[in-house]
C-alpha cells in the first residue's frame, strides 16, 4: 500500500479530535523542533545561572 499524505489526517472520536496521522518526514521535523526547543530552554537556564555543575571526579565518587 502506497499512500501519500498531503495534509495531516485528523481522527475524530465522539465529535472531538483525538489523533493525527501525518507524513513520517513531517513527524520527524516536529520531533527535531521539540528537541531544539528543549535544548534552547536548557541553554537559557545555564546562562541565567539556574543550573549548577559538579566536577566529574566528585560525581563519580558519589555514584559508587
Amino acid at each position: 500500500m502506497n499512500i501519500s499524505l498531503q495534509n495531516p489526517q485528523v481522527i475524530i472520536k465522539n465529535g472531538k479530535p483525538r489523533a493525527v496521522i501525518l507524513d513520517i518526514k513531517k513527524y520527524k521535523q516536529l520531533l527535531k523542533l521539540a528537541e531544539d526547543r528543549e535544548d534552547l530552554a536548557e541553554l537559557r537556564r545555564i546562562k541565567t545561572g539556574k543550573t549548577s555543575f559538579r566536577k566529574l571526579d566528585d560525581y563519580l565518587k558519589d555514584s559508587v
